[in-house]
């Protein structure tokens, strides 16, 4: 997987970790402050979730495997040096959906941050 491809993921979850889940948020009409409150919501319908979404479906097994597997990293679950292990234990446990999965993470950005810089540390990932 690229790091450029995965800094710029970063950079959109965290976008979407800013945001606030409100389902049911009614604009007021007489206000010019919509756009700005709306951009800070989100929900089933949300540009930034759909693009997220769509970015990690058009991974290959692999590439997604890969994606968890910083995720875990970048929480504390396995180390940087321990790159391939966690991409062995991601393949083995996917049961759904990756970027469902993903998608209810809490910090996303944070951790896959974390986890690639741990990993380029290591001098575990193979930049594609």
């Amino acid at each position: 997987m690229a790091e450029k491809s995965v800094r710029s993921l970063i950079l959109r979850a965290r976008a979407y970790d800013s945001k606030e889940q409100i389902d049911d948020f009614q604009p007021d009409p007489d206000t010019s402050e919509v756009d700005f409150v709306e951009s800070m919501l989100t929900g089933d319908h949300d540009p930034i979730r759909d693009e997220i979404r769509d970015w990690i479906d058009c991974l290959d097994e692999e590439g997604q495997v890969e994606l968890v597997a910083l995720y875990w990293i970048g929480r504390g679950d396995f180390e940087g040096r321990e790159f391939r292990a966690a991409v062995t234990e991601a393949r083995a446990r996917r049961s759904s959906p990756t970027s469902g999965y993903l998608l209810g993470a809490p910090m996303l950005g944070d951790y896959l941050e974390t986890g690639l810089d741990a990993v380029i540390e290591a001098g575990a990932l193979d930049d594609a």
